[in-house]
């Protein structure tokens, strides 16, 4: 089985709405970002936005550093029987195993993150002990299907640790919202049982309270919800739905027949040995999806020097009209692009780049572009093992043994890609899977790597 049989077609289990609020949200976020700038008294410039961005993608790359050095990792003899959830979970989906951890966190049960392999699944140590094995099925099985959905891709870089924040509730919480309804719907089908899926939800919601909980009567405070519609206007402030219209929502699916249908899928599939992860091939990208994330990436440092280009185009024109070599201060340029809303240590950075103080005058605004277009596509690969682009296209660079490549790797790829450009003649090289200075470096790019 793989994921795009569940979450696509005529039997899929993505609640109907998703893909439509995904795109909405992206349409209307200029305008959220706006007014929410305006409330906060602070403006967000197109390129502010984009190295929050940035920076939330290296985050989450240092994540595994930071779970590895301050949390139990677990897996075979270490909370075995957890780990072997995760396993069967991860084997029905048709993921790869991702990475689980245990960490002291006293709001979030649980949280899948990353923008590609290796992903991670983060358990609570202070909820891990109320949990039994079928809600802990349940809870697992939502969090593989955030995974196998592509969820984990933006959630974690609007939240790295899966706490909830107002701004961000606001902005994509329609699209948030509802994709916990679809991520309930494989969590049921998981662990087969109704009210152990309606237990999890209580418990993670009011930890061990939710033991004293009478489900049914917690579920009829719904009606209240629907007798006076203001009242629901309260869910628009949250990132995830209320706990009385997920069990509502849960108790409806449990009685369709797509949910039937799949629950014997998954008992089909679980009689199936699982299989070794090192030998799920990977595929390489054909140069439509290349482009594509090549495309994304050029918007984006575009967007991070939009300031910087005019000051920069008026220097060269001023210097070609008199024939002399006449060049803006940097000190006057860093302060007219800091006056634009370029942060300092950026503005400081392309002021000196554009004036020629440390590499030559250079060829504006088309050599500026390209000097940061360099450097931003290096430090991400090196670290978080792609690019804006990359991830929007689910695309990653991988060493030989699918290992991150690290900075020193990275450089050399890049080094192999600028040699191979006078070397490969033909244009058809363009097109092919795997390109020259790939096999050079010993990297690939690749996609859809997490899918069976």
């Amino acid at each position: 089985m793989k994921p795009a049989e569940l979450f696509a077609g005529p039997e899929s289990l993505r609640v109907r709405g998703e893909t439509s609020r995904f795109v909405l949200t992206l349409l209307f976020f200029p305008a959220t970002v706006t007014i929410l700038g305006f409330f906060f008294q602070n403006e967000l410039s197109p390129h502010s936005v984009v190295l929050i961005l940035i920076g939330a993608m290296l985050y989450v790359a240092l994540s595994r550093g930071r779970l590895l050095g301050g949390s139990v990792r677990i897996r075979d003899g270490q909370f075995g029987d957890v780990f072997a959830i995760v396993q069967e979970c991860a084997h029905a989906v048709g993921i790869t195993t991702p990475h689980v951890f245990l960490r002291e966190d006293l709001f979030v049960p649980i949280v899948a993150i990353g923008t590609g392999e290796p992903y991670a699944i983060v358990i609570s140590s202070q909820y891990l002990e109320h949990f039994s094995p079928g809600e802990l099925r349940f809870l697992i099985g939502r969090e593989v299907a955030h995974i196998a959905c592509g969820h984990t891709r933006l959630t974690s870089l609007l939240s790295a640790n899966g706490r909830e924040n107002p701004v961000v509730a606001i902005a994509f919480g329609a699209w948030l919202r509802v994709i916990e309804f679809t991520a309930d719907r494989v969590g049921l089908i998981c662990c087969g049982s109704v009210h152990d899926a309606f237990s999890a939800i209580a418990v993670s919601t009011f930890q061990h309270v939710g033991r004293k909980i009478d489900l049914h009567t917690f579920a009829e405070q719904r009606r209240e919800l629907d007798a006076e519609p203001i009242l629901r206007f309260g869910e628009w402030l949250g990132a995830t739905p209320y706990a009385t219209n997920r069990i509502a929502a849960l108790a409806a699916f449990a009685k369709e027949p797509l949910c039937h249908r799949w629950s014997a899928r998954f008992t089909e599939r679980g009689n199936v040995p699982l299989e070794d992860a090192s030998h799920v091939s990977l595929r390489s990208p054909g140069f439509l999806r290349r482009a594509s994330a090549f495309v994304v990436d050029f918007s984006v440092v575009s967007a991070l020097i939009p300031s910087a280009t005019p000051h920069v185009v008026a220097t060269h024109a001023v210097a070609a009209g008199n024939g002399a070599a006449i060049v803006r201060a940097s000190d006057t340029l860093q302060a007219e692009l800091a006056r634009d809303g370029v942060p300092v240590g950026v503005a400081k950075v392309l002021a000196h780049v554009a004036n020629g103080d440390w590499f030559g005058p250079i060829d504006a605004p088309q050599g500026l572009t390209w000097l940061v277009f360099i450097a931003y596509v290096v430090v991400l690969v090196a670290f978080a093992g792609q690019t804006l682009g990359m991830m929007i296209c689910d695309l990653r660079v991988i060493g030989a043994e699918r290992e991150r490549i690290g900075l020193v790797r990275t450089l050399w790829r890049y080094l192999c890609f600028a040699i191979s450009l006078p070397v490969v003649v033909g244009v058809f090289a363009l097109f092919r899977r795997v390109q020259p200075f790939e096999k050079w470096s010993r990297t690939r790019l690749v996609s859809g790597s997490t899918r069976r």
